[in-house]
């Protein structure tokens, strides 16, 4: 099963809710494996970018430019996997979960690149679990954790910037996925589940058997929170006057400093940030309109 995000979808509490209770999903049959060090498949969403595209931060920080370099690191992602596989029984399946899957494998080619990769190391896709949300809640959410980053562009961007489309046009982001995959495959689901149901919950039904006492409760705890206007506005200041606070600053202490700031904010003014009204409109007429229907048509209930 692979679930591929997209971002702002709580992909990081499904993985830490994956990591926390292993030993639950093997009792119902499955196997939650992410990255040695980390807790998702950033490494394999990486691995399989075109050969000749530089676009992804990791493959930047780890300087990995040259073709020969990016053939290397395939190879070298691609055995650390089968070597971890090599300890999961037979009888389980197989989890694999990145937001990055959405974001870094922006043509099919690329995905097809990820399903060869894993049919030859003996993994054949049974289900891609996509979950999408109404494009203006999830682009002002991703406001939030720019500034929060230490982005210093005006944000929120343009709606007819490539970034935005990719990841507020949920008919082409299927499309991608399904022409590789098949339709059959291919799993939308609605953020936040419908009926108050967690994402835990959700996204569990989906493996078909349980433990015998049950799934563990979802952490009421909220990771990645919001930040209120007010909190937002003094990070992005912060950010534009005070590069030696930010999460990019030179020594570790500054950026340890940044991450004590964030995390007060974080409990003390959390909230959520919204667009100006004209801005809002050129999103909703681009891509809230149709997707609002599209949810009605497609999703399930």
């Amino acid at each position: 099963m692979l679930h591929v995000g997209t971002v702002k979808t709580g992909s990081t509490s499904l993985q830490a809710y994956f990591a926390e209770h292993q030993q639950a999903l093997a009792e119902a049959g499955w196997c939650y494996l992410p990255a040695i060090g980390r807790p998702d498949r950033r490494d394999l969403a990486a691995a399989c970018i075109a050969i000749d595209d530089q676009r992804d931060e990791l493959l930047r920080a780890l300087r990995l430019v040259a073709p020969q370099q990016r053939l290397a690191f395939r190879q070298q992602v691609k055995a650390e996997l089968e070597e971890q596989l090599k300890a999961v029984p037979d009888e389980l399946g197989v989890i694999l979960s990145s937001e990055h899957f959405h974001l870094s494998l922006q043509r099919p080619e690329e995905i097809e690149t990820l399903k060869q990769l894993l049919l030859e190391l003996g993994l054949e896709v049974q289900q891609v679990v996509i979950y999408l949300r109404e494009p203006l809640a999830l682009i002002e959410s991703l406001f939030s954790t720019m500034v929060r980053s230490g982005d210093q562009r005006p944000l929120p961007a343009d709606p007819a910037d490539p970034f935005v489309a990719l990841i507020c046009d949920h008919r082409a982001s299927l499309q991608r996925w399904r022409a590789v995959f098949g339709e059959a495959v291919v799993q939308p689901r609605a953020f936040p589940p419908r009926a108050g149901g967690s994402l835990s919950a959700d996204f569990l039904q989906l493996l078909g058997n349980a433990p015998v006492a049950g799934w563990p409760p979802e952490p009421q705890r909220q990771r990645n929170r919001g930040l209120n206007p007010s909190a937002l506005n003094l990070l992005a200041w912060l950010n534009r006057h005070c590069t030696w606070l930010t999460p990019q600053a030179r020594f570790r202490w500054q950026r340890g400093l940044r991450r004590l700031l964030d995390g007060a904010l974080s409990r003390w003014a959390s909230g959520s940030y919204r667009m100006p009204g004209p801005q809002r409109s050129r999103y909703g007429q681009l891509y809230s309109d149709g997707y609002a229907a599209w949810l009605r048509r497609e999703l399930p209930q």
